[in-house]
């Protein structure tokens, strides 16, 4: 019987040769199992809400359900790659079948799956903003960036799909020495710095809108925790970087990759998660009420015409009686409650409702009439 070829011939100084020896994927299996079914979960309390509470599921619904479609393929190739050596060193890794083609595949397919992926869920939170920000300018500004994410997103997957050629080059032992390839290295950091910048933009793009809402307390809150949430995914999107640095400068690439694949995976579900918790805050108002429910405020003031004081003076009140001519104006403002669906969020966050009513009295005591302004 041959002895088995492995992907590294020669074993560097102070390590030895133990294929039996397990990979190390406990973090990366760690991150994949606790966020993805978070992912889910989130994802199908948002569907649950569009559909059965609000009765309205629009297209950033179906973006989100198809990135964790993407997420699930995604944690699915990664787990397969466990079998062929993810996590070990590569000295202890078979040339064929694990490198060669199984690691190769998976690895690309994983790669594509995480392009396609981080674009929807990027693209679904852009246009759920058109819902809740419907002015013009950031109809404007949101599908500009949609289309950009989206493109950038789809074209990384084609690259990554035929950067070699033959397409096969990418996991096929034969073609190993003879395929024409992409400057990978180039590629993958050129990818980082878009999805960085997406990150950011999808972040950013509702501050300008937002300073000029009046929230209530809960409201700013959950606001603040979702775009905290898009902060970190922009802070792990750079850690990611130096994971890919590692990644293609150490030969070691089945050691190495994990690290990478965890942050992509974390990234992924933790998009998915922020984006899904503004469209499932019906449910989660009914589920918590005390945490997501927002109160809703009721003041009238009372305005009397042509006094110069409350106190005293021509047209004034003088004790507990109203003086002889005078209108009462009672300005009501009802702020918009919190009614179960994100789409009747005005611009401004307030419903006005103003009525003015004008009541006479002549010096005999008798009523001249009233007159009502809506």
């Amino acid at each position: 019987m041959a002895d088995p070829i492995y992907a590294m011939p020669v074993v560097p100084e102070g390590f030895t040769r133990d294929p039996e020896a397990p990979g190390a994927n406990t973090t990366l299996l760690g991150v994949s199992l606790v966020f993805f079914p978070l992912a889910v979960l989130f994802t199908v309390a948002r569907i649950y809400t569009r559909a059965v509470l609000v009765r309205t599921v629009s297209f950033d619904d179906y973006l989100m359900i198809a990135a964790l479609i993407c997420s699930a393929c995604l944690c699915a190739f990664v787990w397969n790659l466990i079998n062929f050596g993810l996590g070990k060193h590569l000295w202890n890794v078979l040339l064929t079948p694990e490198l060669y083609p199984n690691f190769g595949l998976y690895n690309l397919l994983a790669a594509i799956a995480f392009c396609i992926a981080t674009g929807l869920a990027k693209g679904s939170i852009l246009l759920f903003y058109l819902r809740i920000f419907p002015s013009k300018k950031m109809v404007w500004t949101v599908w500009t960036l949609f289309a950009f994410t989206i493109g950038y997103s789809f074209a990384c997957g084609l690259v990554n799909l035929f950067s070699c050629n033959p397409v096969a080059g990418s996991w096929e032992l034969e073609y190993a020495t003879t395929a024409i390839c992409i400057n990978r290295p180039v590629f993958y950091f050129a990818q980082a710095a878009l999805s960085i910048f997406t990150d950011i933009t999808t972040v950013v793009c509702p501050l300008p809108v937002l300073r000029t809402l009046r929230l209530p307390f809960k409201q700013k809150i959950g606001i603040a925790v979702v775009l905290t949430m898009g902060a970190s995914v922009c802070v792990i999107s750079i850690v990611r970087l130096y994971s890919l640095y590692v990644l293609l400068t150490d030969a070691d690439l089945t050691y190495n990759t994990p690290t990478a694949l965890m942050w992509c995976i974390l990234e992924l579900n933790l998009s998915i998660i922020g984006g899904n918790i503004p469209a499932a805050k019906p449910l989660l108002t009914k589920l918590f009420p005390r945490v997501f429910a927002s109160s809703s405020q009721n003041t009238s003031a009372w305005k009397y015409h042509n006094s110069a004081s409350n106190t005293g003076g021509p047209n004034g009140v003088q004790g507990s009686a109203f003086s002889m001519n005078k209108t009462m104006k009672s300005n009501t403002r009802i702020t918009a409650a919190d009614n179960g669906s994100e789409e009747y969020i005005m611009q401004d966050q307030t419903i006005r409702k103003t009525v003015e009513y004008g009541y006479e009295v002549s010096e005999d005591g008798d009523d001249q009439g009233a007159r009502q302004k809506k």
